[in-house]
Protein backbone atom coordinates (compact mmCIF):
# COMPACT_ATOMS: atom_id res chain seq x y z
CA UNK A 1 0.00 0.00 0.00
CA UNK A 2 2.70 2.62 1.08
CA UNK A 3 4.88 1.66 -1.74
CA UNK A 4 2.16 2.16 -4.12
CA UNK A 5 1.25 5.62 -2.91
CA UNK A 6 4.97 6.36 -3.21
CA UNK A 7 5.00 5.79 -6.87
CA UNK A 8 1.80 7.32 -7.77
CA UNK A 9 2.02 10.05 -10.26
CA UNK A 10 -0.01 12.37 -7.57
CA UNK A 11 2.43 11.69 -4.49
CA UNK A 12 5.27 12.44 -6.70
CA UNK A 13 2.94 16.10 -8.20
CA UNK A 14 2.27 16.28 -4.78
CA UNK A 15 5.62 15.87 -3.20
CA UNK A 16 7.05 18.52 -5.99
CA UNK A 17 4.91 21.29 -5.70
CA UNK A 18 5.31 20.85 -1.62
CA UNK A 19 9.32 21.60 -1.88
CA UNK A 20 8.71 24.11 -5.14
CA UNK A 21 6.53 25.52 -2.61
CA UNK A 22 8.91 25.57 0.32
CA UNK A 23 11.96 27.18 -1.72
CA UNK A 24 10.40 29.53 -3.34
CA UNK A 25 9.25 30.65 0.05
CA UNK A 26 12.24 30.47 1.72
CA UNK A 27 14.79 31.96 -0.57
CA UNK A 28 14.21 35.67 -2.89
CA UNK A 29 12.36 34.79 -6.00
CA UNK A 30 13.62 38.29 -7.30
CA UNK A 31 17.29 37.38 -7.03
CA UNK A 32 16.30 34.21 -8.28
CA UNK A 33 14.65 35.00 -11.60
CA UNK A 34 17.25 37.96 -12.18
CA UNK A 35 19.75 35.80 -12.15
CA UNK A 36 18.13 33.34 -14.43
CA UNK A 37 17.66 36.01 -17.31
CA UNK A 38 21.06 37.44 -16.84
CA UNK A 39 23.39 34.20 -17.32
CA UNK A 40 25.71 35.01 -19.78
CA UNK A 41 24.87 33.65 -23.04
CA UNK A 42 28.20 32.13 -23.89
CA UNK A 43 27.84 29.91 -21.63
CA UNK A 44 24.27 28.56 -21.79
CA UNK A 45 25.35 28.21 -25.45
CA UNK A 46 27.95 26.00 -24.61
CA UNK A 47 25.93 23.57 -21.85
CA UNK A 48 23.42 23.17 -25.01
CA UNK A 49 26.51 21.93 -27.56
CA UNK A 50 27.48 19.95 -24.94
CA UNK A 51 24.10 18.73 -23.85
CA UNK A 52 24.01 17.26 -27.79
CA UNK A 53 27.19 15.58 -27.58
CA UNK A 54 26.17 13.85 -24.39
CA UNK A 55 22.87 12.93 -25.65
CA UNK A 56 24.78 11.26 -29.00
CA UNK A 57 27.28 9.92 -26.54
CA UNK A 58 24.16 7.99 -24.89
CA UNK A 59 22.57 6.80 -28.34
CA UNK A 60 25.80 5.37 -28.90
CA UNK A 61 26.40 3.45 -25.76
CA UNK A 62 22.53 2.32 -25.81
CA UNK A 63 23.42 0.80 -29.56
CA UNK A 64 26.32 -1.27 -27.90
CA UNK A 65 23.94 -2.79 -25.26
CA UNK A 66 21.40 -3.46 -28.51
CA UNK A 67 23.63 -4.89 -30.75
CA UNK A 68 25.55 -6.84 -28.30
CA UNK A 69 22.27 -8.96 -27.61
CA UNK A 70 22.17 -10.03 -31.49
CA UNK A 71 19.28 -6.95 -32.73
CA UNK A 72 20.68 -4.58 -35.68
CA UNK A 73 19.69 -1.30 -35.04
CA UNK A 74 20.94 1.81 -37.21
CA UNK A 75 22.02 4.88 -35.27
CA UNK A 76 19.34 6.82 -36.89
CA UNK A 77 16.46 4.75 -35.27
CA UNK A 78 17.89 4.46 -31.68
CA UNK A 79 18.29 8.08 -31.63
CA UNK A 80 14.97 8.57 -32.61
CA UNK A 81 13.88 6.51 -30.26
CA UNK A 82 15.94 8.19 -27.08
CA UNK A 83 14.75 11.51 -28.26
CA UNK A 84 10.86 10.51 -28.28
CA UNK A 85 11.37 9.07 -25.21
CA UNK A 86 13.19 11.82 -23.62
CA UNK A 87 10.77 14.45 -24.97
CA UNK A 88 7.52 12.11 -23.47
CA UNK A 89 9.46 11.37 -20.60
CA UNK A 90 9.45 15.18 -19.33
CA UNK A 91 5.85 14.74 -19.25
CA UNK A 92 6.22 11.44 -17.02
CA UNK A 93 7.51 11.59 -13.25
CA UNK A 94 11.55 11.01 -13.39
CA UNK A 95 12.30 7.27 -14.93
CA UNK A 96 9.38 7.77 -17.20
CA UNK A 97 11.48 7.77 -20.57
CA UNK A 98 13.29 4.95 -20.09
CA UNK A 99 10.10 2.94 -19.65
CA UNK A 100 8.55 4.37 -22.99
CA UNK A 101 12.53 3.71 -24.46
CA UNK A 102 12.05 0.04 -23.21
CA UNK A 103 8.70 -0.30 -24.65
CA UNK A 104 9.42 1.57 -28.17
CA UNK A 105 12.50 -0.69 -28.73
CA UNK A 106 10.22 -3.56 -27.62
CA UNK A 107 8.39 -2.56 -30.70
CA UNK A 108 11.15 -2.97 -33.10
CA UNK A 109 12.41 -6.09 -32.00
CA UNK A 110 11.45 -10.00 -31.50
CA UNK A 111 12.34 -10.11 -27.57
CA UNK A 112 10.65 -7.30 -25.19
CA UNK A 113 12.64 -8.48 -22.50
CA UNK A 114 15.67 -8.35 -24.03
CA UNK A 115 14.82 -4.53 -25.02
CA UNK A 116 14.39 -3.71 -21.11
CA UNK A 117 17.56 -5.44 -20.17
CA UNK A 118 19.05 -3.24 -22.31
CA UNK A 119 17.75 0.05 -20.93
CA UNK A 120 18.34 -1.36 -17.33
CA UNK A 121 21.66 -1.95 -18.30
CA UNK A 122 22.03 1.29 -19.28
CA UNK A 123 20.61 2.95 -16.51
CA UNK A 124 22.98 0.66 -14.09
CA UNK A 125 26.50 1.53 -15.69
CA UNK A 126 25.02 5.28 -15.78
CA UNK A 127 24.21 5.45 -12.37
CA UNK A 128 27.54 3.42 -11.04
CA UNK A 129 29.85 5.72 -13.23
CA UNK A 130 28.42 8.72 -11.73
CA UNK A 131 28.88 7.55 -8.13
CA UNK A 132 32.41 6.46 -8.98
CA UNK A 133 33.14 10.14 -10.11
CA UNK A 134 31.60 11.57 -6.54
CA UNK A 135 34.14 9.40 -5.18
CA UNK A 136 37.40 10.71 -7.56
CA UNK A 137 35.97 14.39 -6.79
CA UNK A 138 35.80 13.95 -3.20
CA UNK A 139 39.44 12.00 -3.46
CA UNK A 140 40.57 15.74 -5.38
CA UNK A 141 39.22 17.95 -3.43
CA UNK A 142 39.94 18.74 0.85
CA UNK A 143 37.86 21.50 0.74
CA UNK A 144 36.19 21.27 4.10
CA UNK A 145 32.66 22.22 2.91
CA UNK A 146 32.67 18.69 1.18
CA UNK A 147 33.76 16.59 4.77
CA UNK A 148 29.78 16.16 5.75
CA UNK A 149 29.39 14.53 2.36
CA UNK A 150 32.44 12.01 2.16
CA UNK A 151 30.68 9.56 4.17
CA UNK A 152 27.07 10.30 2.69
CA UNK A 153 29.01 9.65 -0.98
CA UNK A 154 31.00 7.07 -0.81
CA UNK A 155 28.25 5.02 1.53
CA UNK A 156 25.79 5.45 -1.73
CA UNK A 157 29.16 4.37 -3.53
CA UNK A 158 29.12 1.43 -2.25
CA UNK A 159 25.27 0.61 -1.90
CA UNK A 160 25.20 1.21 -5.91
CA UNK A 161 28.14 -0.74 -6.83
CA UNK A 162 26.44 -3.35 -4.86
CA UNK A 163 23.18 -3.08 -6.10
CA UNK A 164 24.46 -3.15 -9.74
CA UNK A 165 26.09 -6.41 -8.99
CA UNK A 166 23.15 -7.57 -7.40
CA UNK A 167 21.27 -7.04 -10.50
CA UNK A 168 23.28 -9.02 -12.80
CA UNK A 169 22.76 -11.93 -10.36
CA UNK A 170 19.17 -11.41 -10.73
CA UNK A 171 18.55 -14.86 -12.26
CA UNK A 172 19.47 -16.64 -9.69
CA UNK A 173 17.98 -14.26 -7.38
CA UNK A 174 14.23 -14.65 -8.87
CA UNK A 175 14.23 -17.98 -9.02
CA UNK A 176 15.67 -18.48 -5.20
CA UNK A 177 13.19 -15.95 -3.58
CA UNK A 178 10.37 -16.05 -5.80
CA UNK A 179 7.75 -19.33 -5.33
CA UNK A 180 6.47 -21.37 -7.67
CA UNK A 181 3.07 -19.79 -7.86
CA UNK A 182 4.79 -16.12 -8.63
CA UNK A 183 7.09 -17.90 -10.92
CA UNK A 184 4.43 -19.40 -12.72
CA UNK A 185 2.06 -16.33 -12.64
CA UNK A 186 2.67 -14.66 -16.42
CA UNK A 187 4.04 -11.28 -14.38
CA UNK A 188 6.83 -13.47 -12.61
CA UNK A 189 7.35 -15.37 -15.43
CA UNK A 190 7.89 -11.58 -17.13
CA UNK A 191 10.08 -10.66 -14.41
CA UNK A 192 12.13 -13.74 -14.29
CA UNK A 193 12.73 -13.94 -18.07
CA UNK A 194 14.20 -9.78 -18.14
CA UNK A 195 16.45 -10.94 -15.59
CA UNK A 196 18.02 -13.45 -17.38
CA UNK A 197 18.27 -10.79 -20.09
CA UNK A 198 19.83 -8.50 -18.13
CA UNK A 199 22.36 -11.61 -16.57
CA UNK A 200 23.40 -12.58 -20.20
CA UNK A 201 25.39 -9.35 -19.73
CA UNK A 202 27.27 -10.69 -16.81
CA UNK A 203 29.80 -12.81 -19.28
CA UNK A 204 30.20 -9.65 -21.89
CA UNK A 205 33.01 -8.51 -20.26
CA UNK A 206 34.23 -6.19 -23.43
CA UNK A 207 30.42 -4.47 -23.89
CA UNK A 208 30.28 -4.04 -20.02
CA UNK A 209 34.03 -2.19 -20.49
CA UNK A 210 32.81 -0.34 -23.50
CA UNK A 211 29.49 0.95 -22.12
CA UNK A 212 31.16 2.02 -18.55
CA UNK A 213 33.43 3.87 -20.00
CA UNK A 214 31.02 5.51 -22.38
CA UNK A 215 29.05 6.12 -18.69
CA UNK A 216 32.30 8.28 -16.95
CA UNK A 217 32.43 10.35 -19.97
CA UNK A 218 28.24 10.68 -20.54
CA UNK A 219 28.34 11.84 -16.54
CA UNK A 220 31.38 13.78 -16.61
CA UNK A 221 29.94 15.46 -19.93
CA UNK A 222 27.18 16.50 -17.27
CA UNK A 223 29.09 17.64 -14.25
CA UNK A 224 30.93 19.74 -16.78
CA UNK A 225 27.46 21.15 -18.42
CA UNK A 226 26.52 21.94 -14.42
CA UNK A 227 29.37 23.72 -13.76
CA UNK A 228 29.03 25.45 -17.62
CA UNK A 229 25.16 27.14 -16.21
CA UNK A 230 26.76 27.70 -12.81
CA UNK A 231 29.27 29.37 -14.45
CA UNK A 232 26.98 31.40 -16.76
CA UNK A 233 25.02 32.74 -13.34
CA UNK A 234 28.47 34.12 -11.95
CA UNK A 235 28.97 31.43 -9.13
CA UNK A 236 32.13 31.15 -7.97
CA UNK A 237 32.31 27.46 -7.18
CA UNK A 238 35.72 24.99 -8.79
CA UNK A 239 35.04 22.62 -11.27
CA UNK A 240 36.29 20.06 -8.73
CA UNK A 241 33.59 20.63 -6.11
CA UNK A 242 30.87 20.09 -8.69
CA UNK A 243 32.52 16.91 -9.33
CA UNK A 244 32.58 16.15 -5.47
CA UNK A 245 28.84 16.84 -4.80
CA UNK A 246 26.90 17.33 -8.21
CA UNK A 247 27.17 13.70 -8.88
CA UNK A 248 24.17 13.53 -5.87
CA UNK A 249 22.24 16.13 -7.17
CA UNK A 250 22.39 14.75 -10.55
CA UNK A 251 21.73 11.30 -9.01
CA UNK A 252 18.06 13.03 -7.71
CA UNK A 253 17.06 14.52 -11.25
CA UNK A 254 17.29 10.21 -12.26
CA UNK A 255 15.38 9.06 -8.96
CA UNK A 256 11.50 8.63 -9.08
CA UNK A 257 10.75 11.24 -6.37
CA UNK A 258 9.60 14.28 -8.63
CA UNK A 259 8.21 15.31 -12.27
CA UNK A 260 11.00 15.84 -14.80
CA UNK A 261 12.92 16.77 -11.68
CA UNK A 262 11.33 19.49 -10.26
CA UNK A 263 10.91 19.83 -6.71
CA UNK A 264 12.84 17.58 -4.19
CA UNK A 265 16.00 17.48 -6.80
CA UNK A 266 16.34 21.25 -6.89
CA UNK A 267 16.07 21.20 -3.06
CA UNK A 268 18.94 19.11 -3.01
CA UNK A 269 21.42 20.85 -5.23
CA UNK A 270 20.25 24.35 -2.95
CA UNK A 271 21.81 22.09 -0.13
CA UNK A 272 24.60 20.97 -1.71
CA UNK A 273 25.52 24.57 -2.50
CA UNK A 274 24.83 26.23 1.01
CA UNK A 275 28.53 25.01 2.61
CA UNK A 276 30.27 27.07 0.03
CA UNK A 277 27.74 30.11 0.89
CA UNK A 278 25.82 30.04 -2.41
CA UNK A 279 22.73 32.04 -1.77
CA UNK A 280 19.58 29.94 -1.94
CA UNK A 281 18.38 31.94 -4.96
CA UNK A 282 21.57 31.45 -6.90
CA UNK A 283 21.54 27.76 -6.43
CA UNK A 284 17.79 27.36 -7.17
CA UNK A 285 18.41 29.60 -10.04
CA UNK A 286 21.23 26.96 -11.67
CA UNK A 287 18.66 23.96 -10.01
CA UNK A 288 16.05 25.53 -12.57
CA UNK A 289 18.57 26.23 -15.66
CA UNK A 290 19.10 21.98 -14.87
CA UNK A 291 15.74 21.49 -15.70
CA UNK A 292 14.79 23.99 -18.69
CA UNK A 293 18.12 22.84 -20.48
CA UNK A 294 16.78 19.59 -19.96
CA UNK A 295 13.49 19.75 -21.29
CA UNK A 296 14.83 22.44 -23.94
CA UNK A 297 17.31 19.77 -24.97
CA UNK A 298 14.44 17.18 -25.85
CA UNK A 299 12.33 19.25 -28.16
CA UNK A 300 13.98 17.59 -31.23
CA UNK A 301 12.31 14.95 -30.12
CA UNK A 302 8.97 16.77 -30.52
CA UNK A 303 9.73 17.39 -34.08
CA UNK A 304 10.27 13.70 -34.74
CA UNK A 305 7.08 12.74 -33.13
CA UNK A 306 4.92 15.60 -35.01
CA UNK A 307 6.30 13.79 -38.05
CA UNK A 308 5.64 10.26 -37.03
CA UNK A 309 3.19 10.34 -34.50
CA UNK A 310 4.11 6.28 -34.69
CA UNK A 311 7.80 6.59 -33.92
CA UNK A 312 7.13 4.44 -30.47
CA UNK A 313 5.48 1.77 -32.56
Amino acid sequence: MITSVIRSFWFRALLSASVLAYLLGTLDGGEAWRAMTTVNPRYLLAAVVVDAITRATMVGRWIVLIRSQGDAISFWNAGRIFLVSSFIGTALPTGGADITRAYALSQHTDNGRAAVASVAVDRLLGVTALMLLAVVGLSLTSDAATNPLRLFATTISVVTVIATTTAFFGDYLTNLMFPTQIRQHPVGQWIIDTAANIALFRTRYRVLAIVFLQSLLVQALRIFEVFLLGSGLGLNVEFTYYLSVMPIGLLAFMLPVSIAGIGVPQGIVVWLLQPLGISGAQSFALSTLIVVLGVFCTIPGLFLYLRNRNSLG
